[in-house]
């Protein structure tokens, strides 16, 4: 074992940068390459003499069959094709060796060149495409008709026939599971995208509400500014240039509106769905609705609103819900029977939304996917927040959304 740690610690120190073919100098920078070689060197210094004692065979080509069928031995690790040639060498110089007269051999084939067969005959089992097994199979068992005697024949070649029907069934199983594997994440990676997608369409679409009720609004008051002005106590007037500067502010407000319309008007839902997705945003003070409709479905939740000043939150109310809303659904499909605490706090500009439910007391529904919680950070950064989420100590699950509110 010494001496074979030296011998490895010594190739590791050399360097064959210095070999002008890269195919050559690939080859002989695998470990496993080097196992290749010295196994071939010992099968040749094996077959050499053994073939001289069994065959009649002329002393000038020893070393020729010797190193047809040993040195294949350097190809068993070096890929596909080499494994092919490899291969190619030892059954065409088992096959040709075998057609000497056999003195004194337990069968025509010599033994060291057969188990050498053996050995690539396997690798290229292993290592071929499958559409070219049956070839290599019918190949190699030629090769055993011409290489053994009639009562090892057929053991060894229906042996070659099994071992190769299995090797192919593992590789295509393998092969099969590989493939659906990949697929699976491919098809993952395309929901999730899917999943941001939609709800970042969703939030374009509800962002479009927000800027048009806003607009409407600034046109509406600009149109009625100078009745308003005109009915206070004391009443006030406007002169012309006011009037058409309030007239103007209503004229561009109503271009941005139609402009934001055409922009956004793509991401509206078809006439399909059109009752469904053209209701009114839903935001914070739709909150109390969405947990009694949580209870009547048998979830424990408990809720709590200690914001004092909403105002009037807009995109960021209906973010706080939409995370809610998701959290709460997660939390009963997750973790089922479990008590889900709900709590929305103000922390100087921001509210803090806080979802945490225990551990499930009935069986779950399946994994999750993730798109929910893709959804929920799509949600926080649409409106300037962040959001975070992770198992708790007890087994629970935790979602905590910080959203700034508009500043007015």
């Amino acid at each position: 074992m010494k001496t074979l740690s030296r011998a490895r610690r010594a190739i590791e120190r050399v360097s064959f940068d210095a070999v002008p073919d890269p195919a050559v100098r690939r080859y002989l920078d695998s470990r496993r390459n080097w196992i290749g070689l010295l196994l071939a060197a010992t099968f040749t210094a094996i077959t050499w003499p053994t073939t001289a004692e069994t065959h009649d065979i002329a002393a000038f080509l020893l070393p020729v069959f010797a190193a047809g069928s040993a040195w294949s031995l350097a190809f068993v690790f070096a890929g596909p094709r080499a494994v092919r040639v490899g291969w190619a060498m030892v059954t065409v110089t088992a096959a040709v060796a075998s057609l000497f007269p056999a003195s004194n051999a337990p069968m025509p084939m010599p033994i060291p060149m057969f188990i050498t067969l053996l050995v690539m005959t396997f690798a290229g089992l292993l290592t071929q495409p499958l559409d070219k097994v049956p070839v290599l199979t019918l190949i190699t068992a030629g090769a055993f008709v011409v290489g053994l005697t009639p009562d090892m024949r057929i053991g060894w070649i229906f042996a070659l026939v099994v071992v190769a029907i299995g090797t192919s069934f593992v590789r295509y199983r393998m092969s099969a599971q590989k493939v659906i594997a990949e697929r699976s994440v491919v098809a993952e990676h395309a929901q999730a995208r899917e999943a941001v997608l939609a709800e970042r369409a969703r939030i374009a679409r509800e962002l479009h509400d927000v800027v048009a009720h806003r607009m409407s609004m600034v046109v509406v008051m600009s149109q009625t500014a100078k009745y308003r002005l005109a009915a206070a106590d004391p009443a006030e007037t406007i002169g012309p240039g006011a009037d058409a500067e309030f007239t103007a502010i209503a004229d561009a407000a109503r271009q941005s509106l139609d402009e934001v319309r055409q922009l956004l008007g793509v991401l509206r839902p078809s006439d399909g769905d059109a009752d469904v997705e053209l209701t009114p945003m839903q935001g914070v003070d739709d909150l109390p609705e969405l947990v009694a409709s949580a209870r009547a479905a048998g979830v424990d939740i408990d809720f709590a609103d200690r914001v004092d000043r909403w105002g009037d939150p807009g995109a960021a109310g209906a973010a706080a819900y939409r995370i809610v809303q998701e959290s709460v659904t997660n939390a009963a499909r997750h973790a089922p029977g479990a008590q889900v605490v709900v709590r929305l706090d103000r922390d100087g500009a921001d509210v803090i939304v806080s979802i945490v439910n225990g551990p499930a007391v009935a069986e779950p529904d399946g994994a999750g996917s993730g798109h929910g919680l893709v959804g929920m950070n799509e949600r926080a950064s649409a409106v300037g927040g962040e959001l975070t989420h992770g198992p708790t100590s007890d087994g629970g699950f935790a979602v905590t959304a910080r959203i700034p509110l508009p500043t007015r």
